[in-house]
């Protein structure tokens, strides 16, 4: 028979060999694991800087949000405002003009509307009128009225037509005592 410590010796080496292999693959398995765990933990790094990018366009979106609607808001107001201007430019007009406040403790105040059909036609005849020229042409059109003092409504007419004389193109409408 053989020497008796040799397969004592192979059986040690036998256990050696396969200590070694076992260690190279839990070495294996290890290093797999470590890349996997550095991967999963770039990869979430990646979604924690994606969530935050996303975060703040999100922010930037909701501030540009309430800017625009504040923006809106004034917009809304201003045409609003704008709205009624124009009502109020198209409505009725309720001034009194005075044409001369030269009195005579016996003057009486009358109230006179004058016109023009053609109110600034000759100034501004092809020029492109703005919205205050119109709404000016208009007034004139209706009649604009004046607070004329005289003694009487001859006197009245005749201090008007000085002014507003009837071969330019204005003419009389009506006249009516002034009350107070």
């Amino acid at each position: 028979m053989g020497h008796p410590s040799m397969p004592y010796l192979f059986s040690a080496l036998v256990g050696v060999a396969t200590v070694a292999v076992s260690l190279l693959s839990a070495r294996r398995r290890l290093r797999t694991a470590e890349d996997r765990i550095a991967s999963a933990a770039a990869r979430r790094q990646a979604q924690v800087e994606r969530l935050k990018r996303l975060a703040r366009a999100t922010l930037d979106q909701a501030r540009d949000l309430r800017a625009a609607r504040r923006r809106k808001d004034s917009i809304d107001l201003a045409c609003e405002e704008l709205e009624q201007r124009l009502a109020a430019a198209g409505a009725v007009d309720r001034r009194v003009y005075v044409l001369d406040d030269r009195r005579t403790p016996a003057d009486a105040g009358w109230v006179v509307t004058v016109a023009h059909a053609d109110y600034g036609a000759r100034v501004t005849g092809g020029l492109e009128k703005t919205v205050l020229e119109k709404t000016a042409r208009e007034r004139w059109k209706r009649g604009r009225r004046f607070l004329v003092w005289g003694l009487d409504e001859a006197k009245a007419r005749e201090k008007t037509n000085a002014r507003y004389p009837e071969h330019k193109g204005f003419s009389i409408l009506s006249v009516k005592p002034y009350l107070d």
